[in-house]
């Protein structure tokens, strides 16, 4: 039944964040969906079954059913889609990674934290009001600040350039590297690991 082969019930959810139209697919705001394609080209898993609000898949690993959830209720109602598979599978907020953009630190930079407030970001805010508390892990991927006269909005919202694509392609396979850790159960190696990544 959906895939849930081994427990019926996953270990963890990963929700990446982003909003879900052609238009935004290659956008700052949307790195989120873009870290879930890369667990989708390396693992073969089609996110694409309509479920919470979501597409979805399920990603077996190291003995783990993994749910990967990509929103469809834009970023600002994001928590919908997260509460929605928690309580579906009776998870608690810590057996959540959230995957989203963060203005604070450089493309090609990456945190993994626990327990972190949102920081302004919309998406974030959202899960955290649903979910009643902000227990929960969190892989902020860095996009870098407006420069000029750029507006926050504007810039989520603008797509990477070239170069910034290739930086970021090469910052989420060591994210994914760091991700495999901790679903290992080696989970405080794998926030260092991804903390101390940065591309090239």
């Amino acid at each position: 039944m959906f895939g849930l082969h081994r427990t019926q019930r996953p270990a963890l959810i990963i929700a990446g964040l982003g909003n879900p139209h052609k238009k935004y697919a290659y956008t700052r705001h949307n790195v989120g969906f873009l870290f879930l394609s890369v667990i989708e080209e390396r693992f073969g898993v089609r996110i694409e079954k309509k479920r919470f609000d979501s597409l979805t898949d399920v990603w077996q690993e190291q003995g783990a059913d993994i749910l990967l959830l990509k929103p469809l209720t834009y970023m600002n109602l994001s928590g919908i889609a997260v509460q929605s598979a928690m309580k579906k599978y009776r998870l608690i907020p810590s057996d959540i990674i959230v995957v989203h953009d963060d203005m604070d630190l450089a493309v090609g930079r990456a945190k993994f934290d626990y327990n972190r407030s949102s920081a302004g970001h919309k998406g974030v805010e959202s899960v955290i009001e649903k979910l009643g508390t902000r227990e929960f892990y969190r892989i902020r991927i860095g996009i870098g600040k407006p420069g000029g006269s750029d507006t926050a909005v504007d810039y989520v919202l603008s797509e990477f350039n070239e170069q910034e694509l290739d930086t970021l392609q090469t910052l989420l396979g060591k994210v994914l590297d760091g991700l495999l850790m901790f679903i290992g159960g080696k989970r405080q190696e794998a926030i260092e690991f991804v903390n101390k990544s940065t591309a090239g």
